[in-house]
């Protein structure tokens, strides 16, 4: 018969340190209950989840704020910011160990927390991501996304955002809190990625699908010329890269970004 104490000494053997998950929202009341309903499912319950609403004009907020969970902290902006305006708010006021991220719209699967921290402390990695599922708007699977490396450095990263945004988690105590760059133009979580990395460390992959990513037909991903642009724009204005250089980065960006799903 397992005893209260040995229960309690298996929580806390567990227990990771809190976790600060930013969400970012604009007008998603469509999903906004479903992904945060695959919070609070989460096996890991050591978590908060900051929630920063970039002046919705639907009901998102008002559908957040119903829910009753202490562990839920809600920021409404005064004007619309934009993504990592909205993120850098959460992020600032973040008092966890971990910093993960999961948007408005995508969704989480329960045990994703407690396989990625295990992962990480049995490991000591500081920096990681994972496998995701892609879903079109008709709720239906097309495809999981599969990073083809076990680890990922800077150079890596300028070659192919192999870090699926909902996946990624960070030690804060480690690394410090990296914010979004503001001028990274919709790829701000690559631009993220690349402030962490240029300390020199590795973002490591666990090859598990633990989380779903939803491609809208109006997102910045399925618009391949405004990606591009925005692509550019990271290479040239944000990581200060030669001509030269950005091309050869933006050759293999494009030619992986072919054969990113399968």
């Amino acid at each position: 018969m397992i005893t209260a104490e040995q229960i309690r000494n298996e929580q806390t053997k567990n227990d990771y340190g809190l976790v600060s998950i930013i969400m970012p929202n604009y007008n998603s009341d469509r999903f906004v209950e479903e992904t945060i309903r695959s919070v609070l499912d989460q096996t890991y319950s050591n978590w908060e989840l900051l929630f920063v609403d970039d002046c919705s004009s639907d009901g998102s907020l008002d559908i957040v704020r119903a829910i009753d969970d202490e562990r839920i902290r809600v920021f409404p902006l005064l004007e619309n910011s934009g993504a990592a305006v909205a993120r850098n708010v959460a992020i600032k006021e973040a008092r966890g160990k971990w910093i993960a991220f999961l948007d408005s719209d995508d969704l989480w699967d329960p045990a994703k927390l407690e396989r990625q921290l295990d992962y990480m402390r049995n490991n000591e990695v500081c920096f990681s991501f994972t496998d995701y599922y892609v879903m079109n708007n008709n709720d239906a699977q097309v495809s999981v996304f599969k990073p083809s490396l076990d680890k990922c450095d800077y150079e890596d990263i300028l070659k192919h955002n192999y870090i699926g945004c909902l996946t990624a988690i960070y030690d804060a105590e480690k690394l410090g809190k990296a914010y979004m760059p503001t001028n990274a133009e919709k790829r701000e979580d690559m631009a993220c990625w690349l402030s962490i990395l240029k300390k020199g460390i590795c973002a490591h992959c666990l090859h598990e699908p633990l989380a779903t990513y939803k491609v809208h037909s109006n997102s910045v991903s399925s618009n391949k010329a405004k990606m591009i642009k925005y692509q550019w724009n990271v290479y040239r204005k944000v990581e200060n890269l030669s001509i030269v250089k950005s091309l050869y980065y933006m050759t293999h960006w494009a030619i992986k970004g072919v054969l990113k799903y399968r």
